[in-house]
């Protein structure tokens, strides 16, 4: 019996966000059908969860300096036996949060080339990067992998510009886009235990909140402060805190305009109800209920009860997204569900002018109450053609996904 190739994965900041959590379901699936000759363990926040979740093994990953090195025994006893390290998914390069933010990640691959591991940076999406020490660490570190692989081109052009020369850079998708939904049967069953379809039919609209103006602060040396920090103890400036109130009070006056007009049940999906990082949309989702008027037409999904492909299925039931979140997005594309693309950052801005969404998109820093409404009334008149679209667009995005596990499987060969 021959033995089987091991790899890490290291995917997004193990935080069990689950736009992380849809890339490496993703990944194990395609591998899978590919190879049954490999072995993979994840980094986790919560190995347990995450072995559980995947059926893989997991190695615990802190994102506090203090953590990293009482696991770097671990890590460097885990990466001596791997053949290759899958390093991505996720905004892996990028500086808008911190500074330290991609030197702490670039560190797993720093290791894996120093003990002469095979290392594909994957599917990763690039920027902002406009530090001095993320572009020279990106430079030095990233020349030495042996592939990569970006989910779109502004990716490819910020590598090159920053000096990457060496590894071949290939342009493909998230993977997150060709993962495979629940059956439909066990989708209904999930929303009717929770009580959120009743016996008439009646629209179904979800809303997707994230934490949004909480990078920008006054105090000093704020650039290099992980963005939990600022939010935990409250370094936020007050004109970002008074947008981020307003931009709550759009969502909530949106989400009563729907069921004024539609009678519709809005839901709110959580992608990340981490405390440790400060991303709780969960606790977001409750705070624009309490806004709202018809607080009983509202709901909010319980996603860590869920498989990531549960999730993907309970888009699937959607008549309108209204998504702030990346992989949101991503989900809502992949079931063909009309979308308002509400973009936080660059990658979100690259993503919707890839899916052709850009007529139905406003970036979050002009969102008001009027022109969400008109933007939602104008996606729901042209729900048809927009489906078709995503249809077409999608299809192409998960070919190109696939591409990314077909070149695992040929580097482990």
């Amino acid at each position: 019996m021959l033995n089987k190739k091991k790899i890490v994965m290291a995917a997004g900041d193990g935080t069990f966000n689950l736009g992380d959590e849809a890339v490496i379901a993703s990944f194990l699936k395609n591998l899978s059908e590919l190879t049954k000759n490999a072995e993979v363990t994840i980094f986790s926040c919560d190995p347990e969860r995450t072995s559980k979740a995947h059926n893989v093994k997991s190695i615990r990953m802190d994102m506090s300096v203090l953590g990293f090195i009482k696991g770097l025994f671990i890590t460097i006893n885990t990466f001596s036996k791997m053949d290759l390290l899958v390093w991505g998914g996720g905004n892996l390069i990028a500086d808008g949060s911190s500074q330290l933010y991609t030197p702490f990640h670039l560190i797993k691959v720093l290791l894996a080339k120093l003990m002469g591991k095979k290392v594909i940076v994957y599917a990763i999406g690039v920027g902002p990067l406009n530090g001095a020490l993320g572009k020279f660490l990106t430079r030095i570190i990233i020349n030495h992998v042996d592939i990569i692989t970006v989910r779109d081109e502004e990716s490819k052009r910020i590598l090159e510009n920053v000096g990457i020369t060496k590894p071949p850079i290939y342009v493909t998708a998230d993977p997150a886009v060709d993962l495979e939904p629940a059956k439909k049967v066990m989708i209904r069953k999930i929303l009717n235990d929770d009580e959120i379809i009743k016996g008439e039919k009646q629209p179904l609209v979800a809303i997707v909140p994230r934490r949004v103006f909480h990078r920008k602060s006054k105090f000093l040396f704020s650039s290099i402060i992980p963005v939990k920090y600022k939010v935990r103890f409250g370094l936020i400036d007050k004109k970002s805190r008074i947008k981020f109130e307003r931009f709550e009070e759009a969502l909530a006056r949106a989400a009563d305009h729907l069921v004024e007009k539609l009678n519709a049940r809005i839901v709110f999906i959580p992608m990340q109800m981490s405390a440790e990082q400060q991303q709780e949309d969960d606790k977001i989702s409750a705070e624009i209920i309490h806004k709202m008027k018809h607080k009983k037409n509202a709901f909010i999904i319980d996603s860590y009860k869920h498989t990531i492909q549960e999730l993907q299925g309970i888009y699937g039931q959607m008549d309108l997204v209204i998504g702030v979140r990346f992989h949101a997005i991503i989900l809502s594309a992949s079931m063909n569900v009309p979308i308002v693309s509400l973009p936080y950052s660059p990658k979100g801005k690259r993503l919707t002018k890839m899916l052709g969404l850009e007529k139905y998109s406003i970036p979050i820093e002009v969102v008001e109450y009027k022109n969400l409404v008109e933007k939602i009334e104008e996606v729901l008149s042209n729900k048809n053609s927009i489906k078709k679209n995503l249809k077409e667009k999608t299809k192409t995005l998960k070919e190109k996904a696939k591409f990314n596990v077909k070149l695992v499987y040929d580097m482990l060969r």
